[in-house]
């Protein structure tokens, strides 16, 4: 049976049981409560100082992760309109338990939307490879440590093995949407209603997963990492509030991974045209000769063949161009997003219970076809641009070397820096002190607080302990900003 109102919950983890709030604006006044609390958060802020696609861009009509994030928004609240809309018009909001609950599910996505991108580091996707290679190097399972604190030992119980290899594992596997659960609930403590934490929890795979151990069942739900192990109990204790099955998803997610997949596909292309990657002639090119045979009236034509001919006989000046990628976007939005909600309505059992294994748009329909061709030219010529893979190495090269500069503090044995931590200063790691001064006060408060809750039982207690250091380590550098990591490198080399 779906019940959506099952889905709801305005329950938070940190707070006090509310009692049932029986009127439905009592309940919208609880995520009204979670919009202040992301809106304000700077978590939001930094977005601002993050790029799409251009990292270390300064040209403000290029879109940062804040404003990228604002077009989802605005494409999610639209998809949820779509689906209630449709799901009204044939009486079905209250059987599905939505007849009360439109505006928080609006907010919720909407949230979602604005939210997703926050746990991404600098320079995008290189970012989390040049973290994942890191650690790879020095904890990965299939060598040994470069650590001996979390070398396995012949020595050690099956339980002790267990625990360095789930670390190990966790450590070498860092993701921004994993990353940004981390953020919301463990660093800067928001305290969201359980639902809209679910709402950004994309994949249901713990980081500390191998590959193989992946039921095929649930491949693409859980084709990427969704949370770390630092977060694990915070997971379960919102899947039992919102009774989420393992490996399953929230339902609203859907819709947020939706949005996102409609936004970004244009927008990378309208960026690339006003950097002069290519001009909007070779894009009209590369889209058709991606789409194939055109035929009069097929949704290529209405979308952007359409546009592209009134764009030829207005000339090619900037105006007419902006007019193009305006009418390429409203008629793309205009076909995808009734699509997205299809698919919603057409699943909606599967989709309501999580076991949706699937991105909402994939199907063999022109829509999505569309869409794929959209993301195949930004692959192909956008982010395979030379002057993009420039950009993405010398991020490689400067997320790689922060890391190294903070690895001393890495190097310590658990008594010296927990005295570190603690006292602020350790007078025989002058170096160590000064690299610990310089980390955010946020992520060494969340580092304080893991500590507090870990049981002081040796040898555990010293893995624990590494393992948020680490993620100390992790949590500063991948927060940063494109050009705050790129001035604090060239800072830390004296390269001027």
């Amino acid at each position: 049976m779906i019940d959506f109102n099952k889905k709801i919950s305005y329950q938070r983890y940190t707070s006090k049981v509310c009692e049932d709030l029986t009127d439905a604006y009592s309940i919208v006044r609880q995520f009204e409560s979670d919009r202040g609390r992301i809106i304000n958060s700077a978590a939001i802020r930094r977005l601002q100082q993050k790029t799409q696609v251009f990292p270390l861009e300064r040209n403000s009509v290029v879109r940062t992760r804040l404003t990228h994030s604002m077009e989802v928004q605005q494409v999610g609240r639209y998809i949820v309109k779509e689906i209630m809309y449709r799901l009204g018009k044939w009486r079905k909001l209250k059987t599905y338990g939505l007849d009360s609950a439109i505006m928080s599910i609006e907010s919720l996505v909407e949230m979602a939307c604005l939210m997703h991108d926050i746990g991404n580091p600098p320079f995008g996707h290189f970012g989390e490879k040049a973290i994942n290679q890191w650690f790879i190097e020095r904890l990965g399972i299939d060598t040994p440590s470069k650590y001996p604190l979390l070398e396995l030992q012949e020595s050690d119980t099956t339980e002790l093995k267990k625990l360095k290899t789930k670390i190990r594992r966790d450590l070498s596997n860092f993701e921004g949407n994993a990353q940004a659960i981390r953020l919301i609930h463990s660093i800067l403590r928001l305290n969201l209603t359980y639902s809209q934490v679910a709402s950004i929890l994309k994949y249901s795979k713990p980081a500390y997963w191998a590959k193989n151990d992946v039921p095929a069942k649930f491949s693409y739900l859980m084709k990427k990492p969704g949370y770390y192990l630092s977060e694990e109990q915070f997971i379960q204790k919102l899947s039992e509030q919102l009774e989420i099955k393992p490996f399953h998803r929230y339902p609203l997610t859907y819709i947020m991974e939706a949005a996102d997949d409609i936004s970004y596909c244009i927008a990378d292309l309208e960026d690339a045209v006003e950097k002069k990657l290519f001009t909007v002639q070779q894009l009209y090119h590369y889209l058709e000769k991606a789409w194939g045979t055109i035929k009069d009236n097929d949704l290529f034509s209405r979308v952007v063949k359409r546009p592209y001919d009134n764009l030829k006989k207005n000339g090619f000046n900037a105006i007419a161009i902006g007019q193009f990628f305006m009418y390429v976007r409203v008629n793309a939005i205009g076909k995808l997003v009734p699509h997205a909600a299809e698919r919603f309505i057409e699943n909606i059992e599967d989709i309501y219970h999580g076991s949706f294994n699937h991105a909402l748009l994939e199907d063999n329909g022109a829509e999505y076809q569309l869409l794929k061709i959209f993301k195949r030219v930004g692959v192909e010529h956008v982010f395979n641009h030379e002057s993009v893979e420039n950009i993405e190495l010398q991020g490689y090269r400067i997320i790689s070397g922060l890391l190294d500069i903070y690895s001393p503090l890495l190097n310590m044995s658990t008594a010296e820096f927990l005295k570190l931590a603690e006292d602020n200063v350790h007078q025989g790691y002058p170096i160590e002190t000064r690299l610990y001064h310089k980390l955010s006060a946020k992520h060494c408060d969340a580092y304080q607080q893991a500590i507090k809750n870990i049981e002081k039982i040796e040898p555990s207690f010293a893995c624990w302990e590494f393992y948020y250091r680490c993620r100390l380590i992790q949590d500063y550098i991948s927060g940063m900003t494109d050009h705050f990591a790129y001035d604090e490198y060239r800072k830390l080399m004296v390269t001027f």
